[in-house]
């Protein structure tokens, strides 16, 4: 191959000698008639060396003679190749980007937004072989603040903010005399929970009442306290006290207590049996925080909210001589924190079981079963029988649970922290709806745990309760004022798309015998698919059977509208029970989320989460795909996570992979648990096991997509182009699906998430899958070995 600047020397390649006075230097060649007769003998000194000037033959009657004409004549041919080739290359490349760039430039408002917000939340200064989370995301950190009250702001949690914005207009403007009974009564409550002055006016006194109504008052609190015991707790001794009968009164408002919760769900290996659940008990924080006393954060928080206990409990008139039993009361939590599932250890084959009654009562004699479920379920008109099949989701830590109760109630001080334990479970879950000073009173605990140093908006609260309260109703409104069907039309198709890519996919898949494939591509074709909201959303005989037992609400009574709502909603979410829905769905229409139901094998995208930026049916396919399409991919992916691929077409837990498929994917899956498990940051190492299946399905959820995307583009070749951005189409799909991940977090809450979630903090997020992807370092051009391109990858799907 020729050197770089030695095209144009022929002496470089071949030794020419002029040793006859024929000759002339090259430069004089086509000089006037006086120089043909000139010989010259001529030496230029270069650098240390002398060179001689390189000469060419002339005959007078030629120009050349015959030898130096051919070598010439190859010379030109030589450069003429040269120059075709430079040319092809030139124009190979400008047609290149001219293809990725062709189309009109898209005009439309909604183009000329994404483009601008494109623009202001990158820093094209950074490389995005470096750090793509940077490049994507460094201006939208730098033109963004988190607001009061929030841990975390987010372009998903701007998305939330629009549908709590129209939710308080919807509840703080006046209804039209047709409003539904629900929408009234949603108002109430709003109303009563914004009506702070009346809280505090009211003090503890709605408080005591019902710690009267429902635990006979409270053992704790002196003699002339409006909560004290009648019985100075002599009723609270073995041979005299009942548990079943302590729980009976208030625990169908909330459905759980450190023992269990109830509810009801699928048999997790036969998905068409709809059965009563029980699962894990009730906890005040996090698990790891009773649990962890080495690491600093856990220690803070732990401490932290035993200071509130105690403070909160001098608050309502506990005697300080009476605090040390609010200590006995975390150390219970404590010792149910060690009987419950470490969320790195979920194994559904081993710790589901589905049993019955009279096995449970067998197993957990501490109560009366029969008795607890018959008032849970009076409501539905369901009767409970003596051998109703009940599914235990844990059923080993349920037993341990159960011993450790049966302990408890063997001596009277037991008893007594049994008592202390169910009155402040009620506390602690009726915090929020107390006099201003209990806030105040919890600012320590809140800042340990969250990092938040003051409390959110009062309006941003209650708007959040009463969508919680009255999800429906709430739903129903926004997808008539916010949605239309071209929009779900449109997200529909994409899902198909999608699906279709997936499915190609398979045959890439080398690790996996062609039966398991056949078997895969089944289960991705009878996938469930539901976007924006259920089919029944306008059918207000749903709406009356919730909420027709309340007649009304009084806008000066916030806790009590708090707790009548609470076991409303909760018959509610029971309800399945005799509908037998499988379908049903569990997050609201309003929800910016969507979620993947493996033991029904469906996927659902509610109306929240189909804004702008992630979907806009104006957009190009390039953001689209990007956003909305790498979280639809992501859905379906977790049809093959570590979980939902132990779930067969249906849903039903069984082994339907050969066992030679199911060591290769946990061999791959090995690969992206060490690859998460490398990444750290505040000095805390992230858990790859944790927070495997989120990473499987952020990775091959992008994949999928890219590839539906490229699919669709090739059908389109005129796609209009964004105006302003010198970006390819690829490009702006990387960058689509990174922006979508854009974030500010306070530390604390940062590191809440490496502990804590299931899902990888936002910036590893996009470096980890990225990473992992050879379109991505193909389409930014990242040299093997770069960071954003590294030589090892880790594949699944």
């Amino acid at each position: 191959m020729t050197e770089p600047g030695n095209r144009m020397n022929p002496s470089k390649n071949k030794e020419i000698n002029c040793v006859s006075e024929d000759c002339i230097p090259f430069h004089q060649v086509g000089a006037s008639s006086n120089a043909e007769n000139d010989v010259s003998d001529e030496v230029v000194d270069r650098g240390n060396g002398r060179t001689p000037r390189v000469w060419i033959s002339r005959h007078r009657t030629h120009p050349f003679g015959r030898r130096s004409q051919l070598i010439w004549i190859r010379i030109l041919s030589v450069l003429l190749v040269l120059l075709l080739v430079l040319l092809i290359v030139f124009i190979s490349l400008w047609a290149s980007q001219r293809k990725q760039l062709q189309g009109a430039p898209c005009l439309e408002p909604a183009c000329i937004k994404s483009a601008a917000d494109i623009i202001t939340n990158m820093d094209s200064d950074l490389s995005p072989c470096e750090n793509f989370y940077e490049y994507a995301c460094s201006g939208w950190e730098n033109n963004n603040h988190i607001p009061q009250g929030q841990n975390q702001w987010s372009i998903l949690k701007i998305l939330s903010k629009n549908v709590e914005y129209f939710t308080k207009d919807i509840l703080e403007n006046e209804t039209s005399a047709d409003a539904s009974h629900g929408l009234k009564l949603a108002q109430v409550y709003y109303n009563s929970c914004m009506n702070e002055s009346w809280v505090n006016r009211r003090g503890f006194d709605p408080l005591y009442d019902h710690l009267r109504l429902l635990f006979d008052g409270w053992v704790l609190l002196p003699t002339n306290s409006k909560a004290a015991r009648l019985d100075n707790g002599t009723s609270l001794k073995i041979g005299t006290f009942n548990l079943t009968q302590s729980l009976l009164s208030w625990f169908h408002t909330f459905g759980m207590n450190h023992l269990f919760k109830v509810g009801v769900s699928q048999d997790i290996k036969n998905s068409s049996n709809i059965v009563i659940e029980l699962g894990e008990g009730y906890l005040s924080m996090h698990r790891e925080n009773y649990l962890n006393e080495t690491h600093t954060a856990h220690v803070k928080t732990s401490r932290a909210f035993r200071n509130f206990m105690r403070n909160y409990s001098l608050l309502l008139g506990v005697p300080s001589e009476n605090l040390w039993e609010l200590d006995e009361v975390y150390v219970f939590e404590k010792y149910i924190a060690m009987r419950t599932e470490d969320r790195n250890e979920r194994d559904p084959e081993k710790n589901f079981l589905l049993s019955n009654l009279i096995d449970v009562a067998e197993m957990c004699p501490v109560l009366d079963w029969h008795i607890l479920l018959s008032k849970m379920f009076a409501p539905l008109n369901y009767t409970i029988k003596q051998d109703e099949p009940i599914a235990l989701s844990d059923h080993e830590h349920f037993k341990e649970r159960c011993e450790l109760f049966m302990d408890y109630m063997k001596n009277d001080s037991g008893i007594r922290v049994l008592h202390n334990a169910a009155v402040w479970q009620f506390l602690w879950r009726t915090e929020s709806k107390m006099p201003s000073i209990v806030s105040r009173t919890l600012e320590e605990f809140r800042e340990a745990d969250t990092g938040l140093q003051s409390e959110p908006p009062r309006w941003l609260s209650c708007v959040t309760e009463t969508q919680s309260s009255f999800s429906s109703v709430v739903s129903r409104v926004y997808i008539k004022e916010k949605f239309n069907q071209k929009k779900k039309d449109a997200v529909i198709g994409m899902i198909s798309e999608i699906r279709q890519a997936f499915k190609d996919n398979f045959a890439t898949v080398d690790w996996m015998l062609e039966e398991d494939k056949v078997k895969a591509i089944e289960k991705v074709d009878l996938m469930k698919a539901s976007v924006a909201f259920p089919e029944d959303i306008n059918d207000l005989s749903e709406e009356r059977r919730i909420y027709g037992t309340i007649i009304q609400l009084d806008p000066e009574t916030y806790l009590e509208n708090f707790l009548k709502l609470t076991e409303v909603v909760l018959i509610d979410q029971l309800y399945v029970l005799i509908t037998k829905n499988k379908d049903r769905w569990e997050l609201s229409p309003y929800i910016v989320n969507a979620f993947y139901k493996e033991n029904a094998n469906h996927i659902y995208f509610p109306a929240g989460i189909l804004q702008s930026p992630l979907f806009n049916h104006e957009h190009p396919k390039s953001l689209n795909f990007g956003a909305i399409g790498t979280v639809i991919g992501h859905e379906i992916l977790h049809a093959f996570d570590q979980f939902g691929s132990k779930r067969d077409a249906y849903g039903n837990l069984r082994q339907w992979w050969s066992a030679e498929t199911r060591e290769a994917f946990e061999r791959h899956s090995q690969c992206m648990i060490d690859q998460y498990g490398n990444y750290s940051i505040l000095n805390t190492s992230l858990n790859g096991k944790m927070t495997l299946g989120e990473n499987i399905a952020d990775n091959g959820g992008l994949k999928a997509s890219y590839k539906a995307f490229k699919k669709l583009e090739a059908q389109d070749p005129d796609r209009p182009i964004l105006p302003g951005l010198n970006m390819s189409s690829d490009q702006l799909f990387f960058l689509s699906f990174a922006q979508l991940w854009c974030v500010k977090t306070l530390p604390r809450s940062m590191l809440n998430t490496v502990l804590f979630d299931v899902h990888t903090v936002e910036p590893y997020r996009v470096i980890g899958t990225l990473s992992n992807s050879e379109d991505f370092a193909r389409v930014f051009n990242c040299p093997v070995g770069s960071p954003m391109n590294p030589v090892k990858k880790c594949v699944i799907w």
